[in-house]
């Protein structure tokens, strides 16, 4: 084995592999190119030989290696995920809702609300300041409640 990393931080990554993954998807174009963010921060967090024992959360890390990888990344045209009619469930739509929003309100969202980070340690994983995190957390809210408020008409 060439690399430093403990058979505990792979474990651990490869438990991570979903988190990181949802979260990828809310900055590059295409599912691809997550996934290819994705392999690239896990590599990253392998080689460098960093165990969950040498800071309290390896978390906040992780999730950082991934958007620096995916600021890397190509720039493509976005292409909103496709889903069929017979697959969609309940989860679908609301991924699919999430993954809709512009440039930065997804990931921030996901951090914050799905995720539970802080506003402090969201704001770091995504380099931003706190302000411009709020900012972008105010306008995913707007998003979503203008997503709603058809909703509610039809139903009254």
């Amino acid at each position: 084995m060439t690399s430093g990393a403990s058979p505990e931080i792979r474990r651990h990554i490869v438990s991570l592999l979903p988190r990181l993954r949802r979260f990828a998807q809310t900055l590059p174009p295409s599912v691809e190119a997550a996934d290819e963010c994705v392999r690239s921060a896990c590599t990253r967090a392998i080689t460098g030989g960093r165990s969950p024992s040498q800071s309290p959360s390896i978390l906040p890390w992780l999730f950082a290696l991934v958007r620096s990888a995916a600021s890397l990344a190509p720039v493509c045209p976005t292409k909103a995920p496709e889903v069929s009619d017979a697959s969609r469930s309940s989860e679908t739509e609301q991924q699919a809702i999430v993954l809709g929003l512009p440039a930065g309100e997804a990931s921030a969202f996901l951090l914050v609300e799905v995720e539970g980070f802080t506003y402090a340690e969201a704001a770091d994983i995504l380099g931003v300041d706190r302000e411009t995190l709020v900012l972008r957390l105010y306008e995913a809210r707007v998003n979503f409640a203008a997503i709603a408020a058809p909703t509610v008409q039809r139903r009254a």
